[in-house]
């Protein structure tokens, strides 16, 4: 237990609460700068230990995500219920323009483990522009690694407004929420297709797919941890990674004509990966900077600077 600066992955945690099995007071790593509940504490987010957190794991996956409240003062259960059945679906609820920074930035630095070794690539080569829906600086730490400067712009920043930045290439994040409300990225994607490489992560790649004609459906408990097999229909690979999301892209719902399916979930043989056929654009559902979890599926910073690389010839 315990965090630091450099391990942050946003400006502060977004969760509105912490359920755990344990909890300790003490910071057992060796780069801790503060306690999890110092840190916690810091941000105002509530956290409930000593729950039976595999059961409510396994009650999650019979009937689906639910809402819920967290209360310590004695409010009676039935109120709760209550409270809990009032709170908005996940369906339908846009939430990226709520995350996102509200205005651009550039961001220089790269990881940690790079920069130890001074093993990381110049960030002059490409001029990466990255939409921020709930953005994890790992990737802008990886792509730093592979020799991009890179310009973060919030959420609604117009597609004439990101060309105008001379981009080689446009990054699609992450974030939480339903895809299909946030329509105007989807028509700045548009926009942009064809123009500029791109390359969507998580909610970037579900926004890729209603781009491209497709549609998007929540997942009944979404896919959450790190250690979810993937497998690279390209090369044949398994890939172990991480993942955190609720909603997906229907395969059957994109143009065959247009897009190939590039990667499969192999628990639920759901959409994890496409490219565009003629255009350069693709995308993953899964998190291939992890932060935490497991390494296997990082290539895909280098498949985009390959991208970038042939669009300027």
């Amino acid at each position: 237990m315990g965090t630091n600066q450099d391990d942050q992955e946003a400006e502060r945690p977004y969760i509105e609460a912490l359920v755990v099995r344990e909890f300790t007071p003490l910071a057992s790593n060796w780069r801790s700068e503060q306690t999890a509940q110092e840190y916690l504490e810091r941000h105002n987010i509530p956290v409930l230990w000593d729950v039976d957190t595999r059961a409510l794991v396994r009650h999650i996956r019979t009937v689906g995500a639910l809402r819920g409240v967290v209360a310590t003062d004695g409010t009676p259960a039935e109120q709760l219920i209550a409270e809990a059945r009032a709170l908005p679906s996940m369906a339908g609820l846009e939430l990226a323009s709520r995350v996102t920074c509200t205005e651009r930035y550039v961001w220089k630095q790269g990881s940690v483990e790079l920069a130890r070794t001074s093993a990381a690539v110049p960030a002059d080569r490409f001029h990466v522009v990255a939409y921020d829906f709930g953005i994890k600086r790992n990737i802008l730490r990886l792509l730093v690694d592979h020799g991009c400067r890179v310009t973060v712009v919030p959420a609604k920043t117009s597609a004439e407004d990101v060309l105008a930045l001379r981009p080689d290439g446009v990054f699609l994040s992450n974030g939480p929420g339903d895809p299909e409300p946030i329509t105007y990225a989807v028509e700045n994607i548009r926009k942009l297709l064809g123009r500029v490489p791109i390359f969507g992560i998580c909610l970037g790649h579900q926004l890729c797919g209603l781009a491209l004609g497709g549609r998007t459906f929540k997942l009944k408990f979404g896919h959450h941890g790190s250690n979810h097999p993937v497998k690279n229909l390209l090369t044949g690979k398994v890939e172990i990674t991480a993942q955190n999301h609720g909603f997906a892209v229907d395969p059957d719902s994109l143009p065959a004509s247009a897009v190939e399916i590039t990667h499969v979930n192999l628990n639920d043989h759901t959409n994890e990966g496409m490219r565009h056929r003629s255009l350069p654009l693709f995308s993953v559902q899964y998190h291939p900077e992890a932060s935490p979890g497991p390494h296997d599926a990082r290539y895909l910073f280098q498949q985009f600077v390959n991208l970038m690389q042939q669009a300027l010839g």
